[in-house]
């Protein structure tokens, strides 16, 4: 004998047959084969076992297979939940790779140009800009130099010192309602929003902190104390010359601009003037043609912007270490019910006549997050 036990074929029921069983040692011969049988019963384990894991080996491989295909699918998706940087690694900051992934998506890409436009620039002009706003400042010099007097263009001290700028772009989608992103959010050095998305009430949701916020008039319609904290920098985006023009007869307290709007612009803003920054139009410029393809002058009929949101994904890019977004995307098309914001009860439908071509837009971003460029908190 080898010492090798033989197979056990057991019983239908699942219980080993004692006729099954190997021979018992010598002496004890005569005596019964039960479950407490302290010579058998160590005996009995290994045969159940091996028919346990026999008959259900096929369960496990299944569960086993499914598991692993799950794991494969969250990591494949990019649309999968991502989580930051935890604080306590914080010394891990990826230098350089956005401005290196930066440059295989966007051409010429330099971080050369300031965020925001410069009152010294407008005393002397020695290169005029080639385009209008958006995308440049041309023909508006003049109430611009009357606005960026009273405004200013520098960052807080406390961003422009960081070793590492980790910066979270917070969208108005749907799908941070009810996300519990806001803890997350926090944690980001710098906190870019977008318009009249509320902070107030949503808190668990979106977070309380508001580094950034990017406007224009037809979307001022928040309360800047309310909605955004004491040192939150409030950045026009100027898409015509009339925002300028509002803007300064806000600051300034002149008679309000009423025409040129596609929607009337709030009439009073409890702004502070020191708080308030223009962004220079030239990331405008790099999101349309670089990110979007569209040309700086079309038919009047065809015109087509970028939406603050992709815009201010590429101010990120040009400032950031490390940029994450939350709360992009819109919903499928044929789900024409689901509301597009976490906030209001509008749908896809009241883009329909608006300038932004967003499925255009989602390929962007999309891109983006192949490329590693930006990565997502929430669904995309």
């Amino acid at each position: 004998m080898d010492g090798r036990l033989p197979p056990c074929r057991g019983r239908e029921d699942g219980r080993v047959d004692p006729a099954e069983l190997p021979p018992a040692p010598p002496g004890s011969r005569g005596r019964a084969v039960t479950s407490h049988d302290e010579s058998s019963g160590p005996r009995l384990i290994p045969f159940l076992l091996i028919k346990m894991i026999n008959k259900s080996r096929g369960k496990i491989l299944g569960v086993l297979a499914l598991f692993l295909v799950m794991v494969w699918y969250s990591i494949y998706r990019e649309d999968s939940f991502y989580f930051p940087v935890q604080e306590n690694n914080k010394t891990m900051c990826p230098l350089g790779e956005v401005e290196k992934k930066a440059a295989q998506l966007i051409g010429n890409y330099t971080r050369d140009h300031p965020l925001f436009l410069q009152l010294k620039d407008y005393f002397w002009v020695k290169t005029p800009s080639l385009y209008e706003l958006p995308y440049g400042t041309k023909g508006s010099e003049d109430v611009l130099l009357r606005l960026l007097s009273i405004t200013h263009y520098s960052l807080p001290e406390s961003i422009q010192s960081l070793k590492c700028r980790r910066c979270a772009v917070v969208g108005n989608g749907h799908r941070l309602r009810n996300s519990s992103m806001g803890d997350t959010i926090n944690t980001y050095d710098v906190v870019i929003r977008l318009n009249n998305a509320p902070v107030h009430g949503y808190e668990q949701d979106v977070g309380s902190k508001t580094t950034m916020r990017l406007f224009y008039p037809e979307s001022a319609h928040f309360d800047p104390q309310t909605e955004n904290n004491p040192d939150t920098l409030l950045v026009l985006v100027p898409f015509k010359p009339m925002d300028v023009q509002w803007m300064e007869a806000i600051l300034n307290d002149k008679k309000r601009v009423r025409k040129g709007f596609w929607k009337q612009p709030p009439l009073i803003w409890d702004a502070n003037p020191e708080q308030v920054r223009i962004l220079n139009p030239y990331y405008m410029e790099v999101t349309a043609a670089k990110l979007l393809n569209l040309p700086m002058k079309q038919p009047r009929k065809v015109k087509q912007k970028p939406t603050t949101g992709l815009l201010a994904i590429t101010l990120a890019l040009h400032f950031c270490d490390l940029v994450h977004i939350a709360g992009f995307g819109y919903p499928d098309s044929a789900n024409k019910k689901q509301t597009i914001h976490y906030y209001e009860q509008i749908t896809l439908k009241s883009m329909a006549a608006s300038e932004h071509n967003v499925s255009h837009e989602a390929v962007a971003i999309k891109r983006m997050l192949e490329l590693g460029l930006v990565r997502n908190l929430t669904y995309f």
